[in-house]
């Protein structure tokens, strides 16, 4: 990986996000929704090679990564896995949400706080990423239609405020949708509901995602499936408040199974007929000129889209014999890959290890400054090496911090001749106290300022 740039301190989206260049690899949660799941680990750049089956998941998952780690919501098994790539992609925490709540996704707060969406129970529920288990819900039941569920599913965390997609669907009656889309927005410093953003468009089954700016939430609506009476829509972050449909399913051609969006003028989407096959197309988010086919399948294949940051779509395709990831120019459109990457069992899902979600836009240029390297050994038992890229004489600040923000030990160091800055870290606390086994995060800064770039590591005794 590239090393010589720090992460951004101050950034558009949230957390310690990671700039474009800053990621060699990103995992593909597969499945046939008959037995198993499984992850595929694809590398970003060509020529694409995979390793398929480095862990196995439910059938029916979703994936984030936060901080290090990817987090699995296996959705019908009602748990949540957290795989840690550092050693292997091995399973290092597994936990139960509740069984019958149908967890649908993880977001994390800017403090290391994550929190579960539910499908089939009217909760938003916080869980301990670190030790595992429930520790806290919110109830969402004021936002249910008549029959007690809101149908909660997809989040987008931006600052403090996570957004959460509420469908609001009639379970007595084919599960259509009772009235327009619902955002709710959650107060995650206060744990507080403030007023939900009331959509143009029914049923708001997709992904959320960001603008390349971070100004707008990518919101689009399906309505009543088998009908194009939804479409593209966006909600400003300043003044929650909907764009209206800016793009409709007419005008697509079919419903929105996922969409990106790359600049203030170019998105992506994927887009499923009435007689549900798939294409993909790219299409102005500002609405107007009629969206352009790319490529199209002959049944419903193509479930899931994401974008690198830079020239890279991954589109995650489940044609029969033909499965795997498919690469695209961003710019051009043109197909990168001559065939799909090999996944093993069908892809459903690219997850990259972007922090504000699965397709996440690059963040702001990475400032000059402090550039931490990767602690040495690891896992320390109980003692590594931390080591920062700075200018000689630079005055360096190291923290070391749990999984939940909180700060363990810190140490100065002032860079060397030679422009390092090194710490020989005592697997220690600033009271002398041993830390226990697990993982921990490292953050590096200079004078003055905000703490810029992380490591995880582990710690074991």
């Amino acid at each position: 990986m590239h090393r010589n740039l720090r992460l951004a301190a101050l950034c558009l989206i949230l957390g310690t996000a990671v700039p474009a260049a800053a990621w060699d690899d990103f995992i593909v949660l597969t499945t046939d929704f008959q037995s198993v799941g499984g992850v595929t680990r694809v590398d970003r750049d060509a020529p694409w090679s995979s390793a398929i089956d480095v862990a196995t998941i439910s059938s029916d998952a979703v994936g984030r990564w936060h901080d290090g780690r990817y987090y699995v919501v296996n959705r019908s098994a009602a748990n949540i896995q957290v795989l840690d790539p550092a050693q292997g992609m091995a399973t290092v925490l597994q936990f139960s949400v509740g069984v019958g709540r149908n967890p649908q996704d993880i977001a994390f707060s800017t403090d290391g706080r994550a929190f579960v969406s539910c499908l089939d129970a009217a909760l938003l529920l916080e869980v301990d990423p670190v030790a595992g288990g429930v520790v806290g819900s919110w109830s969402t039941a004021g936002y249910a239609d008549a029959d007690g569920l809101p149908e909660t599913g997809w989040m987008l965390a931006v600052a403090d405020r996570l957004f959460i997609t509420c469908q609001r669907l009639n379970r007595d009656g084919w599960w259509e949708p009772t009235g327009p889309g619902l955002l709710l927005v959650f107060d995650m410093s206060t744990g507080t509901w403030g007023a939900p953003v009331t959509l143009a468009g029914y049923n708001p089954a997709p992904p959320l995602s960001l603008s390349p700016d971070g100004t707008r939430l990518l919101a689009p609506t399906v309505g009543l499936y088998g009908l194009l009476d939804a479409g593209f829509e966006t909600v400003d972050l300043a003044t929650l408040t909907s764009s209206g449909l800016l793009v409709t399913e007419q005008q697509f051609g079919g419903e929105i199974v996922d969409v990106i969006m790359t600049g203030a003028h170019r998105a992506w989407a994927i887009l499923s007929s009435t007689s549900f096959r798939t294409s993909l197309k790219t299409f102005d988010p500002a609405g107007g000129a009629a969206p352009v086919a790319v490529v199209a399948s002959n049944g419903y294949d193509y479930a899931d889209l994401a974008w690198d940051g830079a020239q890279q779509i991954y589109l995650c395709d489940r044609t029969t014999g033909a499965a795997g990831v498919r690469v695209f120019h961003q710019t051009s459109a043109a197909e990168l890959t001559a065939a799909p990457i090999p996944t093993g069992r069908p892809p459903f899902q690219a997850v990259l290890p972007l922090e504000s979600d699965a397709t996440a836009a690059p963040v702001v240029a990475a400032a000059a400054g402090p550039a931490l390297g990767a602690p040495w050994p690891n896992p320390a038992n109980p003692r590594t090496t931390f080591a920062a890229a700075a200018a000689p004489g630079e005055d360096v600040a190291f923290a070391v911090l749990d999984l939940r923000g909180r700060r363990l030990r810190e140490a100065r160091r002032t860079a060397g001749a030679d422009g390092r800055a090194v710490w020989e870290f005592d697997g220690r606390d600033r009271a002398g106290r041993a830390l226990p086994s697990g993982a921990y995060r490292v953050t590096v800064s200079g004078a003055g300022e905000a703490p810029g770039e992380a490591r995880l590591f582990t710690l074991a005794r």
